[in-house]
């Protein structure tokens, strides 16, 4: 009799310790991974396309201000892998949120843009990533011949880009830069 009372009692406890292992386990809320942003999509306006060059302009310029700001400051300091850590954790995912965008207005309204001559606005745009990648190498390669093309580059698409604006729209504040002078 004792040993069937023993074998009842194991199986008792093993029995509650497997209950209570699986509601501590199963009571547990798994977090819901984080939905992935999406893009906001950017619609241009046939009535007024201006206000979308104003917009893709103005972030432009907001961008590549930032991103040599921070490379001329990173390279007083002699910070390579400041400059890297801040181009890649910083920097590229703003760009990329916002080249996505635009590339999702570019799908969405390939032909106004191609017939409105704006398709110039997104190469600029989406060429920027490279010039990044230029900076980045320059530093970490010391190569001051590769920063000054990518410098160069960049003034010069800050140019092209301003282009698409019209003359009332080049004198308001919110296009300049510290860079423009």
């Amino acid at each position: 009799m004792k040993l069937k009372n023993r074998r009842w009692i194991v199986v008792f406890f093993a029995g509650l310790l497997s209950l209570s292992v699986l509601s501590i386990t199963g009571c547990q809320e798994e977090p819901e991974p984080e939905p992935e942003a999406k893009p906001v999509v950017l619609t241009i306006d046939t009535t007024d396309p201006q206000a979308f060059v104003r917009h893709i302009v103005g972030e432009y310029l907001v961008i590549t201000d930032q991103l040599v700001s921070q490379y001329q400051h990173f390279k007083a300091a002699k910070d390579t892998q400041g400059f890297i850590l801040y181009r890649n954790n910083h920097w590229t995912p703003t760009y990329i949120d916002s080249k996505r965008s635009y590339e999702k207005t570019l799908f969405n309204q390939k032909a106004y843009i191609y017939r409105q001559q704006l398709n110039g606005l997104f190469d600029l745009f989406f060429e920027l990533q490279k010039l990044s990648i230029l900076l980045k190498h320059s530093l970490l390669k010391e190569d001051w011949g590769l920063e000054e093309q990518a410098m160069s580059r960049i003034a010069k698409d800050r140019l092209l880009m301003m282009k698409y604006l019209k003359a009332e729209d080049v004198g308001k504040g919110v296009f300049r830069s510290s860079t423009d002078s």
